[in-house]
């Protein structure tokens, strides 16, 4: 689904080494459980709550399918977030193509059983009939091309689903120049990420395979994170029975902004 953009840098589709069915799982989980510990940290995602809270609301959804969810990205802090913003405690189901179960089980105890993880491998772009709910991709719809990515929204038009997505990369030369620090940062907070593992440990200073594959996969994700443009396109052609919000808010404490889309069934949201 090619399209064109005015934006300075162009759009790649370059690969990431966490998506690659040869990349060894510690080094995956390893690499995930980092983003997540970011996430929890300084909460890039805070502006997301109440644009969630008001979706909720909107399609009167209990539940949050959440795809491509890696470690658990911010899902931590957010269901406190949209209950302080006036919303109700969504229960979270996490999915992923390769699940961090041990992530999942430790967010499970930790929000007191309202996060829970899937222990199948889940595709964004044909979810299972069985996880019924309001569809949720944080820092995840760049991995995919436009014509897969328009899939996604695609599924949930079909399956007559709520979805919003939201990433805080940016394709710009200040996320760029950003991402540089990444190396230094596994390098600084791998002692305070838990579940302690020693393969993290090992991965991370003795043989720096962490902090470089999390260089690399940082950079490749700004260079093919979507513009507010792109994702207008990507649902143009979904307007039958759906509609659609596109923009950015801002993401404190960082000095950018976090692009999303938000899709809902109109008979669901009147």
């Amino acid at each position: 689904m090619p399209f064109v953009s005015r934006a300075l840098i162009p759009r790649l589709q370059l690969f990431e080494i966490e998506d690659q069915s040869w990349c060894p799982g510690v080094i995956r989980d390893a690499m995930t459980d980092f983003l997540r510990f970011l996430m929890e940290t300084f909460a890039p995602y805070r502006g997301a709550a109440a644009i969630l809270a008001r979706a909720l609301a909107a399609t009167g959804d209990e539940s949050i399918v959440d795809l491509c969810s890696g470690g658990g990205g911010p899902w931590l802090d957010l269901i406190h977030r949209i209950r302080a913003v006036g919303g109700r405690t969504p229960r979270v189901r996490l999915t992923d193509w390769f699940p961090n179960l041990t992530a999942f089980a430790r967010l499970r105890e930790a929000s007191g059983g309202a996060i829970e993880g899937d222990v199948e491998p889940v595709s964004a772009m044909e979810v299972p009939t069985r996880l019924a709910g309001f569809r949720t991709l944080f820092t995840a719809l760049h991995h995919f091309g436009p014509g897969d990515a328009h899939a996604i929204l695609a599924d949930a038009v079909r399956a007559r689903r709520g979805i919003a997505v939201f990433e805080v990369t940016r394709r710009t030369p200040l996320a760029l120049l950003g991402v540089l620090f990444f190396p230094l940062l596994v390098l600084l907070f791998t002692p305070f990420i838990r579940p302690f593992r020693w393969s993290r440990l090992f991965w991370t200073y003795l043989i720096p395979v962490v902090p470089l594959a999390s260089l690399f996969d940082a950079t490749v994700s700004c260079l093919r994170t979507y513009t507010t443009e792109e994702l207008r396109a990507l649902a143009k052609d979904l307007q039958d029975g759906f509609e659609w919000e596109i923009g950015t808010v801002r993401s404190a404490p960082l000095p950018s902004r976090v692009s999303y889309l938000v899709g809902l069934p109109l008979a669901r949201s009147r």
